[in-house]
């Protein structure tokens, strides 16, 4: 499955970041959410399936190629919007909708873009097993 097809899989509703991760030495980012459910519905809906919920699930993004933070400067700590991809010459350009809330409750939208090769999704009950699709 490519990571236009394999991100629409995945539902981030009422979910947040609880960690971004820059890993130069691997060349990946991590997105850890706080639940990751999917969506395997033919409607491409939800539809409050939960028989594949990751508690602690993590998005990886491979190849990386560059990373472009939120012009703002803040990093992701609270709900995450959406996370789609777009394909250009085999090369992906991932975004992250996402948000971040202040010590006094405010809240910024956040984009953040990579520019890498793929994605997939790691279950912290089974580390060595890369979900792609």
């Amino acid at each position: 499955m490519n990571a236009i097809d394999f991100l629409k899989t995945l539902y981030f509703g009422d979910r947040y970041c609880t960690k971004f991760l820059l890993d130069s030495t691997n060349n990946k980012v991590e997105l850890h959410v706080n639940q990751i459910s999917r969506i395997r519905d033919k409607s491409g809906e939800w539809n409050y399936y939960t028989d594949e919920d990751i508690e602690n699930g993590v998005l990886v993004f491979t190849g990386i190629k560059k990373v472009f933070l939120d012009e703002s400067g803040l990093l992701p700590n609270d709900q995450i919007y959406d996370v789609y991809a777009n394909e250009h010459d085999g090369i992906y350009e991932f975004v992250i909708e996402t948000s971040h809330v202040d010590v006094n409750a405010l809240t910024y939208d956040l984009t953040i873009r990579i520019i890498g090769e793929g994605v997939y999704l790691l279950d912290p009950a089974k580390p060595d097993v890369r979900i792609q699709d």
